[in-house]
């Protein structure tokens, strides 16, 4: 049986209108990790005291919470570490904050390990990127320092559709002649279905810690 020109054409018109729709709903386009990275206002809050004439840099980030994007969440913690390091010039820093990674993540080994043979960060096809991290500026934290690891969770929130969440996100991290003398103890277990509940004011646990000049 044969099909006249029109048929023909009507056929392939709807074919494409097919093909289109599945594009626009099941295929999307490539992101630039470099600008949605930029796209993001989390900002790095920064201050110089002395103490005993001695003088120190604290900080604090609240990294962006974007686990389905590591690459975006790579440049923030690369960046946010060497802007401490170039803001400081020398001096003893502290960083602390919600950083939204877990001690076993790439971005927490980018955070306190030399070398960069595990990571490199993507290339932008929106923009020339000038930045290079320096691999050889490193972190360290408090509770790792204190303890030999980090604590067994800092968060504990409810999310729907799967088990609750109980993992370590905070972090004091610190660079300099820093001692870190003690912290502040934190439960091994959460109680409770979830943060924040009538004795637990947040979804995270308060972290401290005490230092030696």
């Amino acid at each position: 049986m044969c099909q006249s020109r029109e048929e023909e054409t009507q056929l392939f018109s709807w074919g494409w209108d097919l093909y289109q729709f599945a594009m626009s709903k099941f295929i999307q386009p490539t992101c630039d990790p470099w600008k949605t990275a930029m796209a993001r206002a989390n900002t790095l809050i920064y201050l110089q005291v002395v103490i005993d004439s001695k003088p120190l840099c604290i900080a604090t980030y609240h990294m962006p919470c974007l686990y389905k994007e590591p690459d975006v969440m790579a440049i923030h913690s690369s960046i946010v570490k060497d802007l401490m390091f170039q803001l400081a010039a020398g001096q003893d820093f502290i960083l602390a904050g919600d950083f939204n990674i877990k001690p076993r993540d790439l971005c927490y080994q980018l955070l306190t390990e030399k070398g960069d043979a595990k990571y490199n960060l993507p290339k932008s096809n929106t923009y020339e990127i000038s930045y290079r991290p320096n691999h050889e500026q490193v972190l360290k934290s408090a509770y790792r320092e204190k303890n030999g690891t980090e604590p067994v969770y800092t968060d504990f929130s409810h999310t729907p559709h799967s088990p609750n969440f109980c993992e370590t996100l905070d972090y004091i991290f610190f660079n300099g002649s820093l001692t870190v003398e003690k912290v502040l103890e934190l439960p091994d277990h959460p109680t409770g279905e979830s943060y924040p509940d009538e004795t637990h004011p947040s979804d995270h646990l308060m972290i401290a810690a005490t230092f030696q000049l």
